[in-house]
């Protein structure tokens, strides 16, 4: 899949795509939308690893969910591309509230 997604059928493509280059068994779910893919891995903790794979370099870290976790995004097949995984190291600690 060489360029953006126009279509479901070419999303879905795509995602069959990415199925077949990271591995099936690696991946929980597959969110399917027009113009851009979200990927659950079986294992949160292989999300950073898929993400490097498919040349996803952006993260954003939402500590302050139980559990936390971090979303890896960039473009993949010219697909805009969402990759969940476990949190990364986080600098500051996260305070319940109130104190």
């Amino acid at each position: 899949m060489a360029t953006k997604a126009g279509s479901l059928a070419d999303s879905a493509a795509g995602a069959a795509d990415l199925l077949a280059e990271v591995g099936d068994a690696r991946i929980k779910w597959v969110e399917v939308f027009r113009d851009h893919l979200v990927v659950h891995p079986a294992r949160l903790a292989e999300g950073a690893e898929i993400a490097a794979q498919l040349g996803i370099t952006v993260a954003t870290d939402y500590p302050a969910t139980k559990p936390g976790f971090t979303v890896w995004t960039g473009r993949w097949n010219g697909m805009e591309m969402f990759v969940y995984a476990e949190l990364r190291g986080t600098t500051r600690s996260i305070r319940a509230w109130p104190t």
